[in-house]
């Protein structure tokens, strides 16, 4: 990372600050990656916090190959603070007691890392075209992500340089999970799988724009979409078109799942459905041995996830039954979940918001899926907390476009929210 293009700012200006996010912003939008391929990213993060008194924790090798069907596997590790490291994302814990003497609180925050395989627009209208930070590489941070690390990265600069006020306060330790591959809802299950979680308490999760205008916190969204990701790989033979009778079409079989498949989309049970990434490459005059999609179902009511996934099953079995000879795999690739949040923690969110003279929006229906679900729910089940909220931040285009942007002095407020949550926790 050039060091030239961001400094550490000092915490008692707030326009320092300010600008030292959108700087860390910018640099962090120039390089976005896929999920489970932010190892450049990585780096920059790493390079960010590797002096601070804070411990970095990877994820350890086992997690790639308990959740082998969803982490694509590496060549070779990769090499971070001397540990190799096969499985991106990593944790950022500073202890605050080093004598033992409080009461067990653990308090969390969430960013995701990941961008998505989209190009980014070169046209000049385009904000981060027109000043030179926009991604060449053929992916892009069209949801906000680039903004969620700056600020969880910036308040993790703020906790180090403030170490000896916290040390006072409810806190036994403050840790900021950096998760991958939250597109697709994959990441937080390989985060549950490490053991990240194994000390938290409670946790913090939040989102930029989606729909709320600038200055506005939404501390307690509901109405969170259920989804399940898959992927269908269809088998058949080859043969020539002029002799179908010799071949097994498994196009035949992956366009006829994809129609029926479709036609269970119904908006007003709110069952969604939707098919992108097939391949079926060959010849024109080949019949085709071989078809891939990826595919996602959404749900309104969490309890239709499983219903819903039942007849995806149901209409692939039927379809390849139809075409004798033909095999396909149907595999699971993420689950989102609902968020029940709780109480207690969206009310500290809305009075930091209230403190920082900032709008609060009491109702606002997120209406997508987010795997920080899986996050809150693995806590909630043990009888701690979870809270997801959003900060307003108005767009340049919807969220993954080519065209994405976010209004930057969102940053700033969603650092200052932050910092005052952390801040409640002093005595």
């Amino acid at each position: 990372m050039n060091k030239n293009l961001f400094s550490l700012p000092d915490f008692t200006n707030n326009d320092s600050v300010f600008k030292e996010l959108i700087a860390l912003r910018r640099i962090l939008h120039r390089t976005p990656e896929t999920g489970f391929h932010e190892w450049k990213t990585m780096e920059l993060l790493i390079d960010l916090i590797k002096d601070t008194q804070g411990t970095i924790t990877f994820m350890p090798q086992e997690t790639a190959q308990h959740l082998c069907t969803l982490i694509p596997k590496t060549d070779k590790p990769h090499k971070f603070l001397g540990t190799d490291v096969t499985v991106t994302g990593f944790k950022l814990t500073f202890n605050l007691d080093p004598q033992n003497k409080k009461v067990k609180k653990h308090l969390a925050i969430r960013s995701d890392i990941d961008g998505l395989s989209i190009p980014e627009s070169s046209d000049p209208r385009h904000l981060p075209a027109k000043l030179g930070f926009n991604a060449v590489n053929g992916a892009m941070h069209a949801c906000g992500h680039d903004g969620h690390m700056a600020i969880a990265i910036m308040s993790a600069l703020w906790v180090n340089a403030n170490l000896s006020l916290l040390y006072e306060s409810d806190l036994s330790a403050i840790s900021f999970i950096f998760q991958p591959a939250e597109e697709g809802c994959r990441g937080a299950l390989a985060v549950i799988d490490s053991g990240f979680l194994q000390d938290i308490d409670l946790i913090y999760c939040y989102h930029l724009g989606l729909g709320v205008p600038s200055g506005y916190i939404v501390p307690c969204p509901s109405d969170f979409l259920a989804s399940c990701k898959f992927t269908l790989e269809v088998l058949g033979k080859k043969s020539h078109a002029g002799h179908p009778e010799l071949g097994i079409n498994a196009l035949k079989v992956t366009a006829s799942f994809i129609e029926k498949a479709l036609n269970l989309l119904d908006l007003k049970k709110g069952l969604y459905v939707n098919i992108s990434n097939l391949h079926c490459e060959g010849a024109c005059n080949v019949i085709p041995d071989h078809c891939f999609l990826e595919g996602e179902i959404r749900v309104l009511d969490e309890k239709n996830l499983d219903h819903l996934y039942f007849q995806i099953e149901k209409i692939i079995a039927n379809e390849s039954n139809a075409v004798p000879g033909s095999s396909y795999q149907l595999l699971k690739k993420g689950v989102g979940l609902g968020i029940r949040q709780d109480t207690a923690l969206c009310k500290k969110v809305e009075h930091a918001a209230h403190k920082l003279k900032l709008n609060v929006m009491p109702h606002f229906k997120f209406n997508a899926s987010e795997d920080a679900s899986q996050l809150i729910r693995h806590l909630q089940k043990q009888g701690k907390q979870g809270c997801y909220f959003m900060i307003g931040s108005d767009i340049a285009a919807p969220h993954h476009n080519s065209s994405f942007d976010f209004d930057e002095k969102s940053l700033i407020n969603g650092f200052n929210v932050i910092k005052e949550l952390i801040l409640s926790e002093l005595p």
